[in-house]
Order: structure tokens, then C-alpha cells, then sequence
């Protein structure tokens, strides 16, 4: 349940009718509260001098004020429509989520909305005194109202300076890079070593560790239950307790065949269910096998797109698309490509720091109920963002060596010898590209002197992992 009110809040997020939905139910709110309390300041035959107005007044003020700002919604929402073509056509459709969601034109337009709708419920209460009917003049209701349009004129220039900043590429490399950050730190929240005070209280839990599959699948049982897909798309994210909890309620255990971020068709296995206890009939099997598919199906989450949330990969690769598009001969800008490797490298330094995810998920008592066949690790994620822009950066000389800067930083924060190996295959294969597509030396010299001294690094590196396993 938790994993998929976040997937919703993500689209909430990044929405332009949620936020004015949100504002237009506050100002109906606040519409009915002035007249309330319009109506008591009336009843009680006092007067406020300093915002008192007379009817006419107060309808002109009003009605001036609602058909100015539904007018500025609509500039506002015109606005944010080019800004919004203009960041898709420069740095990809996938990136308008980005800017949709860091943008204020939700909370501008719903100011432009609501300021016009609270308007508009005061001005209906307005009356001209008329005979024995003293009129109803909204004094509060009518200064508020101004003191929104006011505040409307006021919110159009922030929206201006925001738009002007928002889409150059420092700033929307930025929001992308703060969504990797974050990715990772959800997705990997423990650092190398920062478990070590609890190992002698998790002996057993570290060699049931070394378990296979194979041998937590046989003591599980050999009925399984083949779990399909009911639909179709892209794994948006899992929700890991929930799959927990049913393998405990079940006495059994969930092998997961999916991950976010993979594409999933109709009928495809997304899990299998492998169970001890075998019902009585074929009827109560029918059931429980039914039951089983509908609540897998409901814990794995399955949308349109990809999103950050529990897809590490697809948080680095929106920086990848911008560094490629930014080395397309039609924008050739490799400044932006090298800000975009600055930005991935960085991450990746914090990411290759964090303890890597573990395949066998358990339950309280430490009993194996979620076997995940498939995880993305620090490999995969360095070899899918550096690959791609390794392949259409090296021709590219500052980019090249921006490549190699970044995996040196990478490898200061790197401990594992398979992370150093991954590091120095990197490497190795911008070497191959670099030497192939340049045959000036000058640059080929200055390529080898930092490719040598990453080499010398890494194997340092290696050199100070293996003294423990020596000694």
C-alpha cells in the first residue's frame, strides 16, 4: 500500500490539476468563512472604517479583480505550454516530468483560479439596499479579495523570474541530479561497514545468507503458483512488505522474476509462489491461485513510464539523455554534457559507497520469504550511464577526459574489488573508442597520461582490498 500511494503522490506531483484543485476548494472554503463572518460584523451594527466600502464599490473591486486573474491564469498556462516544448525538444520528453514537477505554474495558475472563483462566490453575495432591505455589502470578503489580486500581481513576476531560470540546462541538471541523489539514498540507505556493530548479533543470519535458491525453494516446498501479468507496461515500483506478508501469511516463499523498470507484457511471469502446505481440493486450490495472482498483481505496480522512485537506472539515465542530446551534431554542446558527467559522477561515487541490496528478503524471524532473482547494482548503473555516453562522447576530447575524471573520483570512494574491475573495464573501453576516432598525438598523449595515472589508481586500490584477505 505504501509503495503505491508514493507512485500516486509522484503523479499528484506532477500534475497541473491537483494543486489548483487543492487552492479552489480553500477559497470556496474561505468565501463561505468571509460571508460568515461579514454577516455577523453586519448583525452587530458596527463598522470598520479603514476597509469599509459601499456596494457598488465592492462589485466593481470584485468582479475587476476575478476577470483579471482568470485572464492571468490563462497567460500563465500559455507560458508554461512553450516552456514545456522548449524543454522536450531540447532535453527530451522524458525530462518534462522533471519540470513539471520543480515548476510553480500549478501553484500560480491555482492562485489565478482560486483568486477568481473566491471573487466570484463574494460577488454573488452583494446587494444594492432597496426599500425596507438594508443590502448586504461583503466588507472582509471584499478587502480579502483585493488583497489576493494584489497578491496575484505579485506572484505573475515570481512566475516570470522562475520560468526565465528554470529552463536553462545548470538548473534542470540540477532537479535531475537531486532525483538520482535521492534514489539512491532510498534505495540504498547503508553504508559499507556501518552494519559491522551488528554481525555478532546476526551470525546465523549471515550464513543462512549463503543459501542458493535452489535450497530456499526446495525447503519451501514444490508446489509453486505461476503468477502472469494482468497488464501491461512498465514496473513503476514493488511493494517489498507486502510481498513479505503474503509469503508469511502463505508459509511460503515469493520469487520475484521482475524489477523495476522492466517493460512487462500481458501473461508474462512476473513471480512464481513455491508453498509447503497443498489444499484439499481443486476448488480451494482454484481460489487460493486466484487470490495469490490478484495480490501480486496489486503489490507490483505497473504503469506507462518509468519512474526514480525504486529505478535507480532510470534517475541516471535522464542525466544520460541530456549529456546525449547535448553531443547530437544538431545542439553540439559538450558543456553540458560534461556537467551532466560531473553530476553522474558524483552520484555514482556516493552510490559505489552503499552496501549492495540483498537478493533474500526475510521476514521477523529471519525465516526467507522474497527471493529477488534480479537487481540492478553498482555495474549495471555505471555501465548503462557511462556506456551510452561514452559511445557518442569519444570523439569528443573534453568530454573523453571528463569521462576519465569522473571515474577517478568514482574509484577514490570504490572498495570492492568488483567495483574497482567495473571502474577499470569503463576505462579500458573509453581507451578502445578514443584511440579508434583520434589520431592527433597531442590529444592521444594527454588522453594516455590520465588513463595511466586512473590505471595506477585503480590498482592501488586493489592492491590496499586484497592486504585483508592476505592477512
Amino acid at each position: 500500500m505504501r509503495a503505491r500511494l508514493e507512485n500516486l503522490w509522484d503523479s499528484f506531483r506532477t500534475s497541473f490539476w491537483f494543486v489548483p484543485t487543492i487552492m479552489a476548494l480553500m477559497a470556496i472554503l474561505l468565501a463561505f468563512g468571509t460571508n460568515q463572518l461579514d454577516t455577523m460584523i453586519a448583525s452587530s451594527a458596527r463598522s470598520f472604517n479603514w476597509f469599509s466600502t459601499t456596494a457598488s464599490a465592492a462589485r466593481s473591486t470584485l468582479s475587476s479583480v476575478a476577470g483579471a486573474t482568470i485572464t492571468l491564469a490563462g497567460v500563465v498556462f500559455s507560458i508554461t505550454i512553450v516552456t514545456l516544448s522548449i524543454a522536450s525538444s531540447q532535453f527530451g520528453s522524458r525530462l518534462v516530468r522533471n519540470v513539471m514537477g520543480a515548476s510553480i505554474a500549478d501553484l500560480v495558475i491555482g492562485q489565478y483560479v482560486s483568486t477568481s472563483l473566491y471573487c466570484l462566490l463574494v460577488l454573488q453575495t452583494v446587494r444594492e439596499a432597496h426599500g425596507d432591505d438594508p443590502g448586504f455589502t461583503p466588507q472582509v470578503g471584499t478587502a480579502i479579495g483585493l488583497t489576493l489580486g494584489l497578491i496575484s500581481m505579485g506572484m505573475l513576476i515570481w512566475f516570470i523570474h522562475h520560468v526565465a531560470t528554470a529552463i536553462q540546462a545548470p538548473t534542470i541538471i540540477m532537479k535531475v541530479s537531486r532525483d538520482l541523489d535521492e534514489a539512491i539514498e532510498r534505495l540504498f540507505p547503508e553504508r559499507i561497514g556501518e552494519a559491522a556493530e551488528q554481525e555478532s548479533d546476526e551470525e546465523l543470519i549471515e550464513d543462512q545468507n549463503h543459501q542458493s535458491f535452489d535450497e530456499i525453494i526446495s525447503a519451501a516446498g514444490n508446489n509453486n503458483i505461476a503468477v502472469p501479468s494482468e497488464l501491461e507496461g512498465y514496473v513503476e515500483g514493488i511493494d517489498g512488505e507486502s510481498l513479505i506478508s503474503l509469503a508469511r501469511e502463505l508459509n511460503g516463499v515469493v520469487e520475484l522474476l521482475c524489477k523495476p523498470g522492466d517493460y512487462i507484457t500481458q501473461e508474462k511471469l512476473l513471480a512464481r509462489v513455491w508453498l509447503q502446505n497443498q489444499t484439499e481440493t481443486e476448488e480451494d486450490a482454484e481460489e487460493q491461485t486466484q487470490a495469490v495472482i490478484k495480490t501480486i498483481n496489486r503489490v507490483i505496480i505497473i504503469g506507462p513510464r518509468r519512474t526514480p522512485r525504486q529505478d535507480v537506472i532510470y534517475a541516471a539515465q535522464e542525466l544520460v539523455e541530456i549529456a546525449v542530446r547535448a553531443l547530437s551534431p544538431g545542439i553540439n554542446d559538450p558543456f553540458t554534457a560534461m556537467s551532466c558527467i560531473n553530476r553522474l559522477g558524483g552520484a555514482l561515487g556516493r552510490h559505489v559507497e552503499r552496501s549492495n541490496l540483498t537478493q533474500i528478503r526475510r521476514d521477523g524471524e529471519s525465516i526467507p520469504r522474497v527471493l529477488v532473482t534480479t537487481i540492478d547494482g553498482f555495474a549495471e548503473i555505471l555501465t548503462c550511464s557511462f556506456g551510452m555516453i561514452r559511445e557518442y562522447g569519444a570523439s569528443s576530447v573534453a568530454v573523453s577526459l571528463k569521462l576519465l575524471e569522473a571515474l577517478t573520483g568514482i574509484a577514490d570512494h570504490a572498495s570492492r574489488p568488483e567495483d574497482i574491475e567495473v571502474i577499470r573495464e569503463e576505462a579500458e573501453a573509453l581507451q578502445t573508442a578514443f584511440a579508434e576516432l583520434h589520431i592527433v598525438p597531442a590529444d592521444r598523449n594527454k588522453f594516455q597520461q590520465v588513463h595511466h595515472a586512473l590505471n595506477s589508481h585503480l590498482e592501488s586500490k586493489l592492491q590496499t582490498t586484497r592486504v585483508p584477505d592476505l592477512l
